[in-house]
């Protein structure tokens, strides 16, 4: 039985952020060997960040944890883990698999055709996410996700 590891918060004495510019809120879970990972990826990340963050923008972060987590299922076969980081800047969402080919990922997304059965997945986390990219992991690969906070009634 894999163990559920539950969010690690850590805030500042005074409450308004880590001095040491570490993150406000660390959330971890291993999602190897999980029958329903993206559902697991998702309540973790919205655990983490109810209450700390506007609903629109958490909504915008779960639900590119689920389509990250859902690519490395689909592509590496299993998602290894998550890690949401919670700064007061934005956050970053972090999803690891077991497959060390980081040019699986493409670079340059393209629109799928409106009769394309997938393709629209990695496009939707450019759309939604500041900034992404992947990169090696000593056990394969982590796909990174930044979301810097939106001013208010700020467009994406």
């Amino acid at each position: 039985m894999i163990p559920v590891l539950d969010p690690i918060t850590t805030d500042s004495p005074c409450g308004h952020g880590r001095l040491d510019g570490g993150p406000l809120t660390h959330a971890v879970r291993d999602l190897k060997g999980l029958a329903t990972p993206q559902q697991a990826a998702r309540s973790m990340v919205r655990d983490a960040l109810t209450g700390k963050a506007g609903e629109g923008w958490v909504d915008d972060v779960v639900l590119v944890a689920d389509e990250l987590v859902g690519n490395a299922v689909q592509h590496a076969g299993e998602a290894i883990g998550i890690e949401l980081d919670l700064y007061s800047w934005g956050a970053t969402v972090q999803v690891r698999d077991g497959d060390a080919d980081t040019g699986a990922v493409p670079g340059a997304l393209q629109m799928a055709d409106e009769f394309d059965e997938g393709g629209r997945g990695l496009f939707l986390v450019g759309v939604l996410a500041s900034a992404w990219g992947v990169q090696p992991d000593v056990r394969g690969k982590r796909v990174v996700a930044v979301f810097l906070n939106r001013a208010a009634g700020v467009a994406r």
